[in-house]
């Protein structure tokens, strides 16, 4: 993520990347008093940056119980890719059909930060560029509408994108699918495309699956 500019960015930042790194455990109760004495931040941009967490997947809130880190429900991850991976079909498909020079140097440009990301160990900045990744396929659809829906869909639960990461392996073979993604776009075959990016949500739905069975 970007430098911070604000104290409520910093603790948001600063959350959120305890929860990645497992300091803060899935189904942890949390408080403003505690965060903010963890972070040595005010109460104001924690109480603000728990707000942004729990719209944003990270964090849940319930009515007279209080905060806990969410919980990662593999079952509902798996309803929530079969969408995510319908609406990114129909995206690479619409930017196979639209893409311009400037769109392919900034899918190149996604593919390499995650590459260096990998070679260099930096797996939350891979998955980073992952997420990076597929925005920028629904953006160069050049269908507002598509983007829009996306972008909240993708916004309201980055969750699903750590939770394997640790495991370099799944990085690498991510980045390979999102190669032939962006060559099949390169081509300019809309249906090519479209199996590419099918073919990686299949990917992820096996692997949910077989991480469900085992659980």
């Amino acid at each position: 993520m970007s430098n911070p500019t604000t104290k409520e960015e910093a603790a948001y930042q600063a959350i959120r990347s305890a929860i990645i790194d497992g300091e803060l455990k899935p189904g942890q109760s949390v408080t403003i008093r505690d965060l903010a004495s963890r972070f040595d931040l005010g109460r104001t941009p924690i109480t603000d940056a728990m707000k942004h967490l729990a719209l944003d997947g990270w964090l849940e809130t319930t009515t007279g119980v209080g905060t806990r880190v969410a919980n990662l429900n593999l079952a509902d991850r798996f309803s929530y890719m079969q969408v995510r991976g319908a609406i990114e079909a129909l995206a690479v498909r619409l930017c196979a059909e639209n893409v311009t020079q400037e769109d392919l140097l900034a899918l190149d440009h996604c593919l390499a930060v995650a590459k260096l990301a990998i070679d260099s160990g930096n797996l939350v900045r891979a998955i980073e560029a992952d997420i990076d990744f597929h925005r920028l396929c629904a953006k160069c659809s050049k269908n507002r509408f598509l983007y829009q829906f996306y972008d909240r869909l993708l916004t309201q639960d980055e969750l699903v994108f750590f939770r394997n990461v640790s495991d370099a392996d799944i990085r690498i073979q991510s980045h390979e699918q999102h190669a032939a993604i962006v060559e099949a776009i390169r081509s300019g075959n809309p249906q090519r495309a479209e199996e590419a990016s099918r073919y990686h949500t299949q990917t992820i739905l096996d692997r949910l699956r077989s991480e469900e069975n085992h659980s």
